[in-house]
């Protein structure tokens, strides 16, 4: 049986027992990525898959933030709403975080250790994938 795919979106609020990701700011390219990653790989589990692209609605943010199990942020997006609050963000359990910007992955390394090289570096790291 293929697990189960809900995708939540604002102003959605979504309440069950699945594992929840948050994905914050990204690109078309990574929205690609994960599609191909998930289709390719079995996920044992069914999941919800908030997704936030810098929508007025700080108060969705927190929630998803909060509701979520892992969370992943592209630091390199011109979401002003994610570029306020990503020192916060990535303070958080859980937060997986990219930039490019080897100034600012300098910076925030002080406040977190989880950087990754991509999106399927984060889902590889949840996952245990050999791929």
């Amino acid at each position: 049986m293929e697990s189960k795919l809900t995708l939540v979106t604002p102003p959605d609020f979504y309440e069950n027992s699945n594992l929840s990701l948050l994905f914050l700011s990204m690109t078309a390219d990574e929205q690609s990525e994960v599609s191909v990653w998930l289709k390719d790989n079995k996920i044992p589990e069914d999941l919800n898959l908030y997704t936030y692209q810098g929508e007025p609605n700080v108060e969705w943010l927190f929630y998803a933030l909060a509701r979520s199990d892992y969370k992943y942020i592209n630091l390199d997006s011109d979401d002003g709403i994610t570029n306020v609050l990503s020192s916060y963000i990535i303070s958080r359990p859980n937060v997986f975080w990219h930039t490019k910007n080897e100034d600012l992955k300098g910076v925030l390394e002080h406040i977190s250790g989880a950087y990754v090289e991509s999106i399927t570096d984060f889902l590889k790291k949840l996952f245990d994938s050999d791929k």
